[in-house]
């Protein structure tokens, strides 16, 4: 199963919008006061110890929210300290700066295509509003179950983000593919597929131009600005990886798309060979959004009847796709090998990792300058993975 979120405006009185406004922000200072007191008095991590040691001091602090939204905010504190722990981030207690809520039962009935009943400001009465639809909205109604959704609060108006479970479709074969991925070319594929968008990065080097020169101002309208810019780049790298994740799904008819764990690859890359510090390396490889294109091609490969398979990315660079052996030498984008060839280095490396999923694998030899490039191609996407 995959899951689509969609978003949709809210048409509620001016009285229901205040209500949900002001409840908002006392959930959200709830859930950083229930915190900063599980880290205090060193409560262990647990629905019931939490609840029993935080429920009472919530509802003292914030008389106004509804139990329904406290025992709601001790879930989400709940949750965000289980998945600190299960990445093991050494951060501080997490805090929420914006204004949502994930609704549950409590707080919510009778949720169709047209509306849902909320808690209102009356006491025992919940208020019914209706929706902005749009076809899309509709049809996931038809199609698809829609689960708890998410109530929040964007430029004066309450939205909802509303996720339904869609049914993936089945493998099609026992293919892989394998994806190496870089810093100017996207993607490389065993297959022989490349795509490079000079446009994104043309756009991202302006970003970040001007960034720097509004970092070396330090006022507060630069941090303002700098703000914005660092909304304009994080939007521009989500639309190119969603870009770049429906032309990789069409350009293959592979099941399973094999991609390289680069989870730690920024520290495990911040030193050379001879012991240097990289960090103009690591500057630039921290631009490239590794993770948030592969979270989004995951979920657009179920729709789409793929798999996505993570292998370990040791020396994929360097082995010689032919017979696996370290005999060879890369060079910047060549791969020159033992017995005089010249590969495509990230084509070379992208067989490597096809071959470590031990899937059956339709691989072509890389020999240098044949690359086909995709970019351009997104219009030819199935309708299957359009959103």
């Amino acid at each position: 199963m995959a899951v689509k979120t969609y978003n949709i405006k809210i048409n509620g009185s001016e009285e229901f919008n205040t209500f949900w406004a002001r409840l908002m922000t006392d959930a959200r200072d709830a859930y950083n006061v229930c915190s900063d007191y599980i880290v205090a008095e060193s409560i262990p991590i647990g629905l019931t110890p939490i609840h029993n040691r935080c429920y009472d001091k919530l509802r003292k602090q914030f008389p106004s929210l509804p139990s329904q939204a406290v025992i709601r905010v001790e879930k989400e504190v709940l949750q965000a300290f289980k998945s600190r722990k299960a990445n093991k981030h050494n951060v501080n207690n997490p805090h929420k700066h914006n204004l949502s809520i994930t609704l549950d039962k409590r707080l919510y009935s009778n949720f169709t295509a047209e509306g849902i009943s909320l808690t209102s400001g009356r006491s025992n009465h919940r208020e019914r509003v209706l929706f902005n639809l749009y076809p899309k909205i509709s049809e996931m109604f038809l199609s698809s179950m829609a689960k708890d959704p998410t109530i929040f609060y964007r430029n004066g108006s309450l939205w909802m983000s509303i996720p339904f479970e869609v049914q993936g479709c089945m493998l099609q074969n026992e293919n892989a593919v394998g994806v190496d991925l870089g810093m100017k070319r996207f993607f490389v594929t065993s297959e022989g597929n490349a795509f490079a968008d000079k446009e994104y990065l043309k756009q991202r080097r302006k970003l970040r131009y001007l960034k720097r020169c509004l970092q070396s101002k330090g006022t507060k309208s630069a941090k303002r600005h700098l703000r914005r810019l660092s909304r304009r780049e994080r939007n521009l790298s989500k639309n190119e990886c969603h870009k770049a994740a429906n032309i990789l799904l069409s350009s293959t008819k592979a099941s399973y798309v094999v991609v390289e764990d680069l989870s730690k690859i920024k520290v495990k890359t911040s030193r050379s060979k001879y012991g240097y510090k990289r960090k103009r390396h690591n500057n630039a490889l921290s631009q490239v959004p590794f993770y948030m294109f592969k979270e989004i091609l995951t979920y657009k490969a179920t729709l789409a009847g793929k798999q996505v398979v993570s292998v370990s990315p040791v020396n994929t660079s360097q082995n010689d796709c032919r017979d696996g052996s370290k005999s060879g030498v890369r060079n910047g984008c060549r791969y020159y090998t033992r017995d005089g060839k010249v590969f495509d280095a990230d084509w070379n490396a992208s067989v490597n990792i096809a071959r470590r999923a031990n899937h059956p694998t339709s691989n072509v030899l890389p020999i240098d300058g044949r690359l086909s490039f995709l970019v351009g191609r997104a219009s030819s996407t199935a309708q299957l993975l359009r959103d």
